[in-house]
């Protein structure tokens, strides 16, 4: 839920990258000691900050009377994500991006085709990211039927000719995939992958996520998509 909560508030909340993934670490610190979910209300938002106002005297971390504001502008935001329905706002906002697509006067059919099928990471979009890593850019695992083709620049933000780039994309097992769409991780422009400080070293051990993991090679176009990653989806 936090991925959903930080790209929520980067898409829809006009809020920056950087105070996005703010307010998620600070979320992350108060649900050790209570239950933030889909039933929260504004009387256990009131509770909470209640508790903590007397809690940051006895600790050394977010122990400033600004910590219990900032507590309070994530939590508030919180609850706005939880009464917004998210996924249905991200369901109209592809369909209105797909409207967009197979509207367009400028594209031919098949391009049209092309497009809507690169979202979910089909046609020759996949095709093409196969014949580039010859596998799983980190892992060179070569079961391409495992693997998912991923945008690095997310479908919906990229313009037509990026949403088909060969370097806007990368062939992923799945549970790299799934950690890079969420933004848990992302690649530095060496190709060096940085793990968010959201995983912990028992979360980065289970997932199999050491040191020593990159893209298997790097080319310059990649650079810009890496790059907007880093600064838009990654949870840092």
């Amino acid at each position: 839920m936090q991925a959903d909560f930080y790209h929520y508030m980067v898409t829809y909340g006009g809020i920056t990258p950087k105070t996005s993934s703010d307010y998620v670490t600070r979320l992350k610190f108060l649900s050790y000691d209570y239950d933030l979910n889909s039933s929260i209300t504004e009387e256990d938002i009131r509770h909470i900050l209640e508790q903590e106002k007397v809690k940051r005297q006895r600790r050394s971390v977010y122990a400033s009377r600004k910590s219990i504001s900032d507590f309070s502008a994530g939590l508030k935001k919180f609850y706005q994500f939880i009464k917004s329905d998210y996924h249905q706002l991200c369901r109209e906002t592809i369909w209105t991006k797909e409207q967009a697509v197979n509207e367009s006067p400028a594209l031919t059919e098949t391009e049209k085709q092309t497009i809507i099928l690169a979202r979910v990471g089909q046609g020759r979009f996949r095709s093409n990211l196969i014949k580039y890593w010859q596998g799983c850019a980190v892992s060179r695992c070569t079961k391409t039927g495992l693997l998912i083709a991923s945008h690095i620049k997310p479908w919906c933000e990229a313009t037509n000719e990026e949403r088909i780039d060969t370097f806007n994309g990368l062939l992923l097992l799945p549970n790299f995939d799934k950690l890079f769409d969420t933004g848990y991780i992302t690649f530095t422009s060496a190709g060096k992958m940085i793990c968010s400080k959201l995983l912990s070293d028992s979360d980065r051990e289970i997932l199999g996520l050491n040191k020593h993991l990159s893209l298997i090679h790097i080319e310059e176009k990649h650079r810009y998509y890496l790059k907007y990653h880093r600064d838009f989806c990654f949870l840092d």
